[in-house]
């Protein structure tokens, strides 16, 4: 008999969590962000590869952002299932955990990986920080912390 709390590592699990957390993702950001349609959307997440060039490209650029934004949840879900295998409270307080890695999420995204790219600096928005930090809350942190605490076969 399996032990429920047995820390299991499935790459599976991290493909299929990758997928629902970067679709969650992926349509806040086109229903929230009223200016920028689906492929804008990721024509701008393809900007930080390609730079401005991205915005010209049509679907073509729009696919390049689509990959490199599941790429990412992928690779956030990666660390968190992982982690997860090594700190049992992840998985036994996984809403708090899920709050709390949707904040890591933006706080890496925003204040490390986004300025090593080349989409261009822009003013601090309080509203707009906020609505992304509570994206990647709902969107990444919590599905990728819940489903990682569920057994998926």
């Amino acid at each position: 008999m399996e032990n429920s709390n047995q820390n299991t590592f499935s790459l599976k699990k991290v493909f299929l969590i990758s997928l629902i957390a970067g679709t969650l993702d992926g349509l806040a950001a086109v229903i929230f962000l009223a200016k920028m349609n689906f492929t804008g959307v990721f024509q701008y997440i393809a900007s930080a590869v390609l730079g401005n060039a991205a915005f010209t490209g049509g679907i073509k650029t729009a696919i390049i952002g689509l990959t490199l934004h599941y790429f990412i949840a992928f690779s956030f879900t990666l660390l968190y299932t992982f982690a997860s295998t090594k700190i049992a409270l992840l998985k036994q307080h996984f809403i708090l955990s899920g709050v709390i890695y949707g904040l890591v999420v933006w706080t890496v995204m925003n204040l490390i990986i986004v300025p090593l790219t080349k989409i261009p600096a822009t003013p601090f928005h309080y509203e707009k920080a906020v609505l992304n930090a509570v994206i990647l809350i709902f969107c990444i942190g919590l599905p990728i912390s819940y489903l990682t605490a569920r057994k998926i076969n």
